[in-house]
């Protein structure tokens, strides 16, 4: 077919995969720093958390008490059953904020979220005219990064969560007209692998399998993964999360992948099959319930002619999704992508042609797509690291001016540090 107009044919994939997932295991081991950082600080901080040893006696015999009494409200309150025999107990009713016509985002860990860098974090957000949030509802082992009301939910929760207060946290982010993002990653969860065995993927000894950081993954077959990642959407939105965004859909790319065994998947259905319909699992469960749901997904599902070997194609994600957000990092594309000895040097090109491609692979697939609608869903992360170049604000701003040529209604910036650059975000 013809290539659209402004936009670049697909260049083949198989020399830029490889370089891909080097780069984004490398942004993963970022991400695992940043927890460890969080977990520092928590534990040093100040906190009734940790409560000195001679004390340990009473707040145990008070967290008793104050348990019996949750389970006893608990057990007279009215409560919302689901289908999948998740309870989540009413709360006050949360309120929401409008989705902004340009979103301008960047990202939290859970332990930034309940860390001493909220009030450095959220000054800046004000002064430079952010205004999204994107916050992990898990830190890095899949744990919870804060207390659910579910009592279900609450068994892959730790005794003291990153954040704290999350209550108390999105108000504070409402009250500065923040839109507020629950990022959810599903795959890659050694807390809910551990917990449902027959839900994660094994090795032929029976043994988790682990990806190359060590880490379980489960098995996108599996109807409990879907049941789970869609109980703790319900119980982010019911928070007070504006919209709920998932990472990690995805079968795994790395690690000793031929020892895989499967405990649902029996490979006979092809692998986008399998997550086309998680996607229209998650996304039609949620929106039907009328929460915001967003998919993340690897840049070169925007140019990619097949599922990567990892089971993702960008029109079995978009018909289920308000905004799709593929993680358009210059710096994660091999030498020789769209013709660029340095993909990294090249921000506008590379996220400007990689839109281009995204939205004519969407009308090859459906000429009947509404171009205008397409555009307003697609919603990239762009980088602000130094990997493959130094990340300054004209590189940072360069994609910011890709996305909007591109007709694309927003971005979010990624820095697994949570340390950002300061840019010109507004026009």
């Amino acid at each position: 077919m013809e290539p659209a107009p402004n936009s670049v044919q697909p260049l083949p994939l198989q020399p830029i995969w490889p370089a891909f997932f080097v780069f984004l295991l490398l942004s993963d081991c970022l991400v695992l720093l940043t927890c460890l950082v969080g977990f520092c600080e928590s534990a040093l901080a100040p906190s009734p958390a940790a409560p000195a040893p001679q004390a340990q006696n009473q707040v145990q015999a008070a967290s008793s008490t104050a348990k019996d009494a949750i389970t006893a409200q608990t057990a007279s309150t009215t409560r919302s059953a689901t289908t999948t025999g998740f309870i989540i107990p009413k709360g006050p009713e949360a309120k929401h904020v409008p989705l902004p016509a340009e979103v301008r985002g960047f990202y939290w860990t859970g332990w930034t979220a309940g860390s001493k860098r909220v009030d450095e974090l959220l000054a800046y957000a004000v002064a430079s005219h952010l205004n999204t949030i994107v916050i992990d509802m898990k830190i890095d082992d899949g744990t919870l990064s804060f207390k659910p009301r579910d009592p279900q939910l609450g068994k892959y929760a730790p005794k003291y969560p990153a954040i704290r207060d999350l209550d108390a946290l999105l108000d504070r982010l409402r009250e500065k007209g923040l839109y507020r993002i629950a990022r959810i990653f599903i795959m890659r969860d050694e807390a809910f692998g551990t917990l449902n065995p027959d839900a994660a993927l094994r090795n032929a000894d029976g043994s988790l399998w682990r990806d190359k950081k060590g880490t379980p993954w489960l098995d996108p077959a599996a109807p409990q993964v879907a049941d789970y990642a869609i109980e703790l959407a319900r119980e982010a939105y019911a928070r007070g999360f504006d919209e709920v965004q998932f990472d990690y859909l995805r079968f795994p790319s790395d690690g000793h992948l031929s020892a895989i065994k499967y405990p649902v998947y029996d490979g006979k259905l092809p692998m986008a099959r399998v997550m086309r319909e998680l996607f229209k699992k998650i996304g039609g469960d949620l929106r039907q319930d009328n929460i915001p749901v967003s998919f993340d997904l690897f840049g070169l599902v925007c140019c990619a002619v097949d599922d990567l070997g990892i089971g993702q194609r960008l029109s079995d994600a978009y018909p289920f999704a308000d905004a799709v957000s593929p993680m358009m990092y210059p710096s994660h594309y091999a030498d020789g992508f769209q013709g660029f000895a340095k993909p990294a040097d090249h921000p506008y090109e590379v996220v400007k042609q990689s839109l281009d491609q995204a939205l004519a692979k969407l009308k090859a697939d459906d000429p009947q797509i509404d171009m205008v609608q397409a555009r307003k869903k697609m919603r990239p992360w762009i980088q602000d690291f130094n990997i493959g170049a130094a990340y300054d604000a004209d590189k940072i701003q360069a994609q910011i001016k890709a996305v909007r040529d591109a007709g694309a209604s927003g971005w979010l910036i990624w820095n697994a540090r949570n340390v950002y650059t300061p840019a010109r975000y507004l026009k």
